[in-house]
């Protein structure tokens, strides 16, 4: 009981394994998002665009290459998935320990963000809105422009995370 208790609080409490960096830029309100075929998590898609809506910005999905010329800006996601079981189920299904974000515009990056599932898996089993909110909030934050969080420098670590998430995306985003 006492281990079902602390679970459930720590789902409740916010997601703090975040980090991320805007620029200053235009207000945006027509996103295109690319679609990574080698996502699992079947909500992604709509949580993002519907988060995206709720902050007043409109988005729509293309394939890889087939980028509209009409967007404003561009938005790139990796999600990387493991399977498990949740407590008191033996049905394996997919969580989410690590997502990053990519949002450039003209090939320059505007905003980036990504989630790393910590340590403790306290929200291992939380829901896809709630460790998706808090990156898009540090990605399209007045107070978050321009802040780089856990890297110290703000260009090169633009410069790293972009590099990561082209790898992560190269790569298989489901671990086992």
């Amino acid at each position: 009981m006492a281990s079902t208790a602390v679970t459930s609080i720590a789902n409740m409490a916010p997601n703090t394994s975040t980090n991320g960096m805007a620029h200053p830029h235009d207000e945006l309100r027509n996103i295109c998002i690319e679609l990574n075929a080698n996502v699992i998590v079947t909500d992604f898609i709509p949580e993002l665009q519907k988060q995206l809506r709720d902050r007043e910005m409109e988005s729509r999905i293309y394939a890889p290459g087939n980028a509209p010329s009409d967007c404003e800006a561009m938005l790139y996601y990796t999600v990387l998935t493991q399977w498990g079981s949740p407590m008191f189920s033996d049905d394996l299904r997919p969580y989410i320990t690590d997502i990053n974000l990519l949002l450039k515009k003209n090939g320059k990056v505007l905003a980036n963000a990504a989630y790393r599932l910590d340590g403790m898996a306290y929200d291992k089993w939380s829901s896809t809105g709630r460790k998706l909110s808090p990156l898009l909030n540090k990605m399209f934050s007045s107070e978050n422009m321009a802040q780089w969080q856990g890297s110290g420098d703000g260009a090169n670590g633009a410069a790293r995370f972009e590099q990561d998430v082209s790898k992560r995306a190269g790569a298989t985003t489901t671990r086992n």
